[in-house]
């Protein structure tokens, strides 16, 4: 236990004050694989993997209650796409908006600006408990959610900038919070409603290290995230998580850019719809995000958001499609729409 220890005090500490890149360093990767590895070590040892909960995935195209990011926009390159975002909510989707500061004149100023894009009544300003660092990409860092016996819950992972704003969401949705305390981003997992889930292994792309969501054993997104099935792709581009490389439209229809994760996908019996690859690295159709009626997509300028948006429209016609230009995020290797936004579930919300 003493050496999992020093290797979470060894990943969070590679984090440095101000913004940093969206993706862990090589370093911290390192760190964060040996401390999943030991940690999963000893729970084979222990027998605690294998106890198996009542728990089923949420999907992005089932219902969404609730829309979440942060006050954060990255220097100005994200004002825009949250601005379009909040505007083109659809109707009865609440947008909580959580911020690190305790000051009630910035989160009145907050709410003024956001209540220019859509109805007051419908935002919440969520001061969370100040702690870590980059709280930008809430995909990545907030508590996953899952439903357990039917009742709306949430997942709580490490997250490598420390960044724990788990158990003032499990308040705030009136949600049990079920932890673990292996190194996991949200953003490296995309579910359907049958319980069929996707991550990427990152272990590939870095010669010096393993990634950290590679040593994660199988077990604990069958057992925590209620996934019924588990595919590993290997980690051929970009970031390294899922959600920049496969999207779950349906059940059964899966949206990807990455020629060779068809025939992987075609196997187990998805019909796989294949999008165009943008011109730059690190932009991506597929990071696009889906809030019930309405798929925000993300355009970069180019030659193939055209056949992006096209690609879409075939495969649910009854969708709004929103385009939302990310190129400046994106080519900084910051992310996208569905990076810096997470979904959850409806339900009440506990009171100011």
């Amino acid at each position: 236990m003493k050496t999992i220890l020093l290797l979470l005090s060894l990943a969070i500490s590679f984090h440095a004050q101000g913004q940093m890149k969206k993706g862990p360093t090589d370093a911290q990767i390192e760190a964060m694989a040996r401390a999943n590895a030991r940690l999963a070590d000893i729970e084979r040892a222990s027998g605690t993997l294998f106890r198996r909960e009542n728990v089923r995935p949420f999907f992005e195209y089932g219902e969404t209650g609730y829309l979440v990011f942060s006050d954060d926009d990255y220097g100005g390159i994200a004002r825009d796409m949250k601005k379009q975002i909040a505007q083109n909510l659809p109707a009865g989707v609440g947008l909580i908006i959580y911020t690190q500061s305790s000051n009630k004149n910035y989160h009145q100023q907050l709410l003024n600006t956001y209540a220019a894009y859509m109805p007051r009544e419908r935002i919440r300003i969520a001061p969370v408990p100040r702690s870590g660092a980059n709280d930008f990409w809430s995909r990545d860092n907030t508590p996953v959610p899952v439903f357990s016996a039917g009742a709306r819950s949430l997942v709580d992972a490490l997250y490598y900038y420390n960044f724990e704003p788990d158990d003032f969401f499990g308040r705030l949705f009136n949600a049990p919070v079920a932890k673990h305390r292996y190194f996991f981003e949200g953003g490296n997992m995309v579910a359907n409603a049958l319980g069929d889930c996707i991550v990427v292994n990152r272990r590939q792309s870095y010669p010096g290290g393993v990634s950290d969501t590679a040593a994660i054993p199988d077990e604990v997104f069958l057992n925590k995230y209620g996934c019924h099935s588990l595919t590993r792709l290997p980690h051929l581009k970009g970031i390294g998580h899922s959600d920049e490389v496969v999207k779950f439209m349906s059940d059964n229809v899966i949206v990807t850019d990455t020629h060779q994760y068809v025939q992987t996908l075609q196997q187990k019996g998805f019909q796989v719809v294949l999008l165009p690859e943008p011109d730059l690295d690190y932009e991506t159709y597929v990071n696009s995000l889906q809030v019930n009626d309405v798929l925000y997509v993300p355009v970069f300028g180019e030659r193939g958001d055209a056949a992006a948006v096209e690609a879409y429209r075939r495969v649910n016609p009854a969708l709004k499609i929103v385009t939302i230009n990310s190129r400046r995020l994106a080519t900084q290797g910051q992310g996208g729409i569905h990076c810096i936004t997470m979904n959850y579930p409806p339900g009440p919300l506990a009171g100011p």
